[in-house]
């Protein structure tokens, strides 16, 4: 089941690649090669990149009509035995139900990078390495609660490791850049009781795989009203708006 989910979500990936934005992290030009440098990485804990910023900067939709999801990865961390595998326990949120998730993130590949530019400058920091991690993830919901499922798919993140301590941090040099999204989720969320599965997308700072009609942002993700009754109404309220309520909504810590 899970290779044909994988097989699934790769397929139509590439097919949304033709008219879709931000359906890959970065283009095949910023890979300094293609080689895979996995194994060499094994010792070096990614746990902080996918647990991501402590801002609320993650956005996602669920279902064909973009319909808002909310997630926030909680803890994160290495497994014991395989270096390759991260458990992940987080929590979603469609309209005001909430549910929690657990589950794992495991790596295939690691690919280096060029060096992350703004404006044509070098970004001056110390860095002895960046890349993007790939992998496939599974978070399962409890079986026991109504309307609950498993989120299935592919995962891709940028990183760096720090020149001074040798530690990998979230890679967010290049956060102003118009096209800027990491922690990239790309897959289904499938019921456990009526085997439907629905189109899951989220990450941070942009929806990725959208058409241009939901994102009409292009210095920073701006979903068109058009969507408001789908759950993005405090988001437009908030930034568009100025609406004060909206923003305090926007910015609640809703997991805890």
């Amino acid at each position: 089941m899970k290779n044909y989910i994988l097989c699934f979500v790769l397929l139509w990936q590439f097919v949304g690649n033709a008219q879709n934005r931000f359906t890959q992290i970065l283009d095949e030009t910023e890979y300094i090669s293609s080689a895979n440098e996995l194994k060499e990485f094994s010792s070096y804990d990614f746990s902080p990149v996918i647990l991501g910023m402590e801002r609320n900067n993650v956005f996602g939709t669920i279902g064909s009509s973009y319909k808002r999801i909310h997630i926030k990865i909680t803890n994160v961390e290495k497994d014991i035995a395989d270096p390759d595998i991260y458990h992940v326990i987080g929590k979603s949120k469609v309209g005001n139900n909430i549910e929690s998730f657990t589950g794992t993130i495991k790596l295939h590949t690691i690919k280096q990078i060029k060096d992350r530019e703004l404006d044509d400058t070098m970004v001056s920091l110390p860095t002895s390495y960046q890349g993007v991690i790939s992998g496939v993830y599974e978070f399962n919901e409890p079986k026991d609660r109504d309307h609950s499922g498993v989120f299935e798919g592919t995962y891709q993140a940028m990183f760096q490791i720090g020149k001074d301590d040798n530690n990998v941090y979230y890679n967010d040099l290049d956060l102003y850049r118009d096209s800027y999204i990491n922690n990239m989720y790309q897959g289904f969320w499938t019921d456990y009781q009526k085997k439907e599965a629905k189109i899951c997308k989220w990450a941070d700072f942009r929806v990725p795989d959208v058409s241009a009609d939901f994102d009409l942002g292009a210095g920073e993700f701006s979903p068109n009203e058009k969507y408001n009754n789908k759950g993005w109404k405090t988001y437009n309220d908030a930034y568009l708006k100025n609406d004060k309520n909206a923003l305090d909504t926007e910015e609640a810590v809703w997991w805890e």
